[in-house]
C-alpha cells in the first residue's frame, strides 16, 4: 500500500511539486502515522485528528500522504472484490512513477512501470474509469478536498489515457 501511495504522490509531482517534495521527505512518518491510527491521521486537526502530522508544514490540512494511503486501500478492495489475485504488486505496478528521478530512487525493476500499468494490471477502461472515482471520492470524503481539486489530482494519478476518456 505504501509503494502505491508513493507512486500516487510521484503522479501528482506536475501539479502540487512543493507539496510533494515536503511530503517525500517525510514519507516515513507519514505512513507511519497513517499505520498506527488511520482514522487520526486523517481528521481534520481541528476535530482531535493531525496526531504526528500536527507540525506545521504548509498546506498541512490538505496532506496527501495519508489520503493516497487510503485511496491505495479502497483501490485495493475494489479490485480485491473483482479481480482475483490482486496483490500488493499489482497496485505498486498500476501507479510507478515513470520519472527518472522515482526510477532511480527505486531501481531498474520498476523503471517504466508506468508505460506499461494498463498492460501489466490488464484492467478495462471501465476499471480505470472506478479506480479513478475512488482516488477521487477518497480525496473529497477522507482529505476534504475541494471537488475540482480532487478530480485534478485523481485525474492525474490515474491518468485519463488509461479510462479511454479524451483529455478534459
Amino acid at each position: 500500500m505504501a509503494d502505491a501511495a508513493r507512486g500516487m504522490l510521484d503522479r501528482v509531482a506536475a501539479l502540487a511539486p512543493e507539496q510533494v517534495a515536503a511530503e517525500r521527505r517525510a514519507f516515513d512518518m507519514l505512513c507511519g502515522a497513517y499505520f498506527s491510527d488511520p482514522e487520526r491521521a486523517l481528521a481534520p486537526a481541528g476535530k482531535g485528528g493531525g496526531g504526528p502530522l500536527r507540525f506545521g508544514m504548509p498546506g498541512a490540512q490538505e496532506m496527501l500522504t495519508p489520503v493516497f494511503l487510503a485511496a491505495a486501500s479502497a483501490v485495493g478492495t475494489y479490485l480485491g472484490d473483482r479481480a482475483a489475485g490482486a496483490s500488493r504488486g499489482l497496485l505498486r505496478r498500476m501507479f510507478a512513477s515513470s520519472s527518472v528521478e522515482t526510477a532511480v530512487e527505486e531501481g531498474a525493476r520498476d523503471s517504466g512501470a508506468a508505460a506499461e500499468a494498463d498492460q501489466t494490471a490488464g484492467l478495462t477502461p471501465e476499471q480505470w474509469r472506478e479506480v479513478r472515482r475512488i482516488v477521487e471520492h477518497t480525496l473529497t470524503e477522507r482529505g476534504g478536498m475541494p471537488q475540482h481539486r480532487a478530480r485534478l489530482l485523481a485525474a492525474a494519478v490515474v491518468g485519463e489515457g488509461l479510462t479511454g476518456e479524451a483529455q478534459r
